[in-house]
């Protein structure tokens, strides 16, 4: 379904559900299952490139087949997926690019990794005489034992296994052999196409919230890239969804900029980009009623490149997301924001805060569940139903804390007049709730 911002000027062509934040405010100068986090696997060493893996919390290590290791490993690309599971339900990881598949020819039985990339190479092959009848055939990963065909004997045996790790091919009878690795295969050259194919296929799944590690010479583009497609799916889409940055000041409600990172309790000291995965879990797992200011990370025991109170001043004016320690020693989110600075005539400052944009993400998704194309007349039986399920709504979000001082019979009206033949304008008033982040207090001593 279509779905974005619009210019009431100029309509839209596709039918769809088109809605505009716009801020009452004049700034002076100076509902659904969320959880779901996107990490892209940059020089990941096997599995398919150019898909979406599913990772759920509940089973981390289902697709180990694919990735060629477990979530529990000591990996770099690994360390990105434990890190977001720390706040995250379901994380979609996508391999950028990989190489050649690593294969082996031992005796008439041709092996072959099934995706390239040179963790192929750490296959084994093991064939053993059975007890009673022909071979046992295992794979291992290392030292691992990953799978065992019992009892064939020969090539064409193997072949309809159904290996979840290896392709078998080739004819004849087995022979005994007591470990043969794979070899040959490499490492895919990661291409500013691989990221712009990745950021592409972004539009095809649905998620809240996408951790962009990027580094290097390449990272600038990179970065303006990825503004772009979130600036995309966001006003031309309809997907209400964040990417979470390092080191880049963006200046856009959709970028949350990374600009420290942790040590773990496991001794690893987090780059910026690696901490990127943890925010955009933060973020994503948050409800429409939470804050993550001075929320704990997770497993943290110090901070990489602490700031200083000046420091800390000047990077929340500037849009930075970073950590800092609470008065009882802990390793915690300093401020929820994002790298909005700049305020105009629709957004005022209340915009650069992240519980009030998850509030913007579940009304969003309220209204395109509610309002579908085609639903409803318009006409005003369909205008009075529209109404009525709207301000519905907006009393339901007020009921859960997510926004305040609604008007039921002003702030939810169907513009009457502008709403003819196939478009319907609606005008909404809202108030999102933030949290108390900043207290004052005064005493006065007698």
């Amino acid at each position: 379904m279509a779905g974005g911002t619009f210019d009431p000027l100029v309509g839209k062509v596709r039918p769809g559900t088109y809605i505009n934040f716009v801020s009452e405010r004049v700034e002076r100068v100076g509902a659904s299952e969320r959880g779901i986090v996107v990490i892209p696997l940059i020089g990941h060493k096997y599995g398919p490139a150019g898909e979406f893996i599913r990772l759920t919390n509940a089973s981390s290590d289902a697709e180990y087949a694919k990735l060629g290791y477990s979530v529990y490993e000591k990996n770099s690309q690994m360390l990105l997926i434990r890190e977001s599971f720390k706040k995250a339900q379901t994380v979609y990881v996508y391999i950028l690019a990989t190489g050649s598949k690593a294969a082996k020819t031992i005796g008439g039985l041709n092996v072959t990794a099934k995706y390239g990339g040179s963790r192929g190479n750490d296959f084994k092959v093991v064939i053993a005489a059975n007890a009673v009848n022909g071979y046992d055939v295992s794979i291992y990963l290392g030292n691992n034992i990953l799978e065992t065909f019992e009892g064939v004997s020969t090539v064409e045996d193997l072949k309809g296994t159904g290996s979840a790790f290896v392709d078998f091919s080739g004819t004849g009878e087995l022979t005994a052999d007591a470990g043969t690795n794979l070899e040959g295969g490499t490492d895919g050259n990661v291409t500013m196409q691989n990221h712009t194919d990745f950021l592409d296929a972004l539009e095809s799944i649905s998620f809240n919230a996408l951790a962009y590690p990027v580094t290097g010479e390449d990272a600038p583009a990179l970065k303006a890239a990825c503004k772009a497609k979130i600036k995309y799916l966001i006003e031309n889409v309809g997907k209400r969804v964040h990417a979470v940055i390092p080191d880049f000041d963006a200046d856009y409600d959709g970028i949350i900029n990374v600009t420290n990172s942790v040590k773990l309790d496991t001794g690893e000291e987090l780059t910026n980009a690696q901490a990127c995965a943890y925010v955009a879990a933060l973020y994503a797992g948050a409800t429409k009623t939470q804050s993550n200011t001075y929320a704990r990370y997770d497993g943290a025991v110090d901070i990489v490149s602490a700031k200083t109170h000046e420091e800390a001043v000047a990077a929340i004016k500037n849009g930075e997301f970073f950590f800092s320690f609470s008065e009882g020693g802990e390793v915690v989110v300093e401020s929820d924001i994002n790298s909005l600075v700049t305020y105009g005539q629709n957004q005022d400052s209340s915009y650069s805060k992240n519980r009030v944009q998850r509030v913007f993400d579940a009304l969003s998704e309220a209204i395109h569940a509610n309002f579908p194309p085609n639903k409803y007349d318009n006409n005003e039986t369909g205008w009075d139903i529209m109404e009525g399920v709207g301000r519905g709504i907006l009393i339901e979000f007020e009921n859960d804390g997510a926004i305040t001082n609604v008007d039921p019979d002003n702030d939810f009206l169907v513009d009457r007049a502008a709403s003819v033949g196939d478009q319907t304008f609606f005008n909404v008033g809202i108030q999102a709730v933030d949290s108390a982040e900043k207290l004052y207090f005064t005493f006065v001593t007698r």
